[in-house]
């Protein structure tokens, strides 16, 4: 091929590229590295589109060729953390040494410094991961914003986070997919500003759809095909939950394939989920239109993102429409504000307002399956424990991110009017534990206070059958850990709010018929919680109301749940 044919085909794909039309940008930029394998920027463009299209696998390929080939490439630190990036998305070993090798060689970018730190925290390694991000706020830009304020919650470390929070909740802030999350649960935000920023962040989807919107279904005469599209089909609270929904649709009725995006596992949940789905396809290293085309195949009806923009989203799998119904299920907090979802599965509690969701709402009684086949909790002696056997013990299992210095304050305050209770807190990472530690310490509480390792799961739940009655944090509050608490015989007291985060324990509470436990203000959470550990006897029959009623209220009666869900989709598609 002549140059000057050479130089167009680059220039026709920086063209697409600018355009954001990402398929047409890659196939120009793999035909030129065929002719012209010599040029790196092309590579690394490619590499780039590769991994924006979710095939992080081939991306990586190109970027390696670069270090070993073209190690002069003026942009090779940025190479170099491209690559900490892809593998330590794929939580693969190596990518802390890229990420170090990046920033050795450009020690002024800001989002070397953020990408290592990002893996490093990835990897549990906090005090390293706070220095890379303090590092790239020193060099005075913005990207460090808002990593440094989830690591700071994660560890508990709150000085500073006042501040931030003010420049994450500015106007100007740019937000991105990958981060609503943090928006949704850990900022002080409200359902209408959840939506606008959701739909800024999403925007107007570039790509081309395979069904327009508002694709008329019926399914009269044939089997509904549902789609289950999920990062977490693996031992995961979202598949623990769903497990048994899989197993207890109509097979009649409904004929299931589930679509893996995450790493798999053969696991308890992950094994009863594929026994149960008609297909389930791992279509983890393949690019989304290639996933999107996969499910269009498989003629699916009403596709369920089970993922939203958490960890491992696809979202740009459901932006092509590979299904005339689209839904936003379970895993994601509130709405996605996007154009290419239909509907959310939500109830009257966690969904109150429709004017707050870009989706068109499905309301259950409640909107979280539970798993119908896991077994009574066996209750341990506290001493196994570590807690004293005649205290009254209140307990905190949310993971620390959901711990504000508000709510902590609160706790302490408890445990100071009361000294012979002990709060028994979970603990996800032994940073955070002492830095709760010396938050108590300060309040004079620091003895009253004891700490749950991580254990495996069956073990979790026996274990915390020996609490009489649990806290709930705010304004994110627990969603799978109090229905797990409530399994296990333990009342929960939570605070409610305007969000989807703070609302999920009061729609749980509602289902197992103890509406009571759920306050409205700071005041009667701060009242509630002490008046019922004065009153021993009142706790006891909460605690015996749930083992009573653990087979028969409506939150853990999944076969109930499954038909009324059933029934919904029956609607959609009559």
């Amino acid at each position: 091929m002549a140059k000057f044919e050479g130089e167009a085909l680059y220039a026709a794909a920086v063209k697409a590229h600018r355009k954001r039309d990402l398929m047409k940008a890659g196939a120009l930029y793999a035909q030129f590295v065929r002719v012209n394998p010599r040029l790196p920027a092309a590579w690394d463009q490619l590499g780039r589109i590769l991994a924006e299209l979710g095939n992080v696998r081939d991306a990586e390929e190109c970027w390696l060729g670069i270090v070993q080939f073209m190690p002069d490439y003026p942009h090779i630190g940025q190479v170099y953390s491209q690559l900490c990036r892809a593998l330590a998305m794929q939580g693969r070993e190596g990518a802390l040494a890229y990420g170090r090798k990046a920033v050795e060689i450009d020690p002024r970018s800001e989002s070397a410094w953020l990408t290592l730190g990002t893996a490093l925290e990835t990897g549990g390694i906090y005090e390293e991961a706070l220095d890379c991000f303090e590092r790239a706020a020193a060099l005075g830009g913005q990207g460090h914003q808002f990593a440094l304020y989830k690591l700071k919650r994660s560890i508990c470390a709150w000085d500073g986070l006042d501040a931030l929070e003010k420049r994450l909740l500015h106007p100007s802030y740019e937000w991105h997919p990958e981060m609503l999350f943090c928006y949704f649960g850990f900022l002080p935000t409200t359902p209408a500003a959840q939506r606008q920023t959701a739909a800024r962040a999403t925007g107007k989807s570039p790509h081309p759809y395979f069904f327009p919107v508002g694709q008329p279904v019926k399914a009269a005469g044939r089997k509904i095909r549902l789609g289950f599209l999920s990062f977490d089909f693996r031992d995961h609270a979202t598949s623990a939950l769903l497990a048994s929904t899989f197993e207890n649709f109509d097979r009649a009725r409904f004929e299931l394939h589930a679509f893996s995006t995450g790493p798999a596992d053969d696991g308890e949940y992950a094994g009863r989920i594929r026994r149960a789905v008609d297909g389930f396809y791992d279509v983890s290293q393949a690019i989304d239109t290639e996933i999107a085309a996969h499910i269009m195949r498989c003629g699916v009806d009403i596709l369920f993102d089970v993922g939203g923009y958490a960890k491992g989203n696809r979202w740009g799998i459901l932006a092509r429409r590979p299904a005339p119904i689209q839904v936003n299920y379970l895993a994601w907090p509130g709405t996605m504000g996007a154009e290419f979802i239909d509907y959310m599965v939500a109830d009257k509690i966690v969904a109150p307002e429709p004017a707050w969701f870009s989706e068109k709402l499905l309301h259950l009684d409640c909107y979280q399956p539970t798993d119908d086949k896991r077994p009574e909790p066996r209750t341990p002696e506290r001493s196994r424990l570590g807690l004293p056997d005649e205290a009254l013990v209140l307990c905190s299992m949310n993971a620390a991110v959901k711990i504000t210095p508000m709510i902590m304050a609160q706790w302490c305050e408890i445990l100071r009017e009361l000294p012979s209770v002990v709060l028994w807190q979970y603990e996800d990472n032994p940073l955070a534990a002492g830095k709760l530690k010396e938050f108590a310490r300060q309040r004079g509480v620091a003895e009253q206070l004891a700490f749950a390792p991580p254990v495996p799961f069956r073990e979790h739940i026996d274990r915390i059958s020996v609490a009489d009655l649990a806290l709930d944090t705010f304004p994110y509050g627990g969603h799978t850990t109090t229905s797990d608490l409530l399994w296990a015989g333990v009342p929960v007291v939570t605070l409610m709010g305007q969000s989807f985060v703070s609302r999920v324990a009061t729609s749980l509470l509602h289902a197992v018929g103890m509406p009571e436990l759920s306050t409205t203000t700071l005041s009667e959470y701060k009242a509630l919680i002490p008046a019922l550990c004065r009153d021993r006897p009142r706790l006891a029959a909460l605690k015996a109301q749930l083992t009573a009623s653990r087979r028969s209220c409506s939150l853990f009666d999944n076969k109930r749940y499954t038909r009324a869900l059933e029934a919904k989709l029956i609607a959609l598609v009559a």
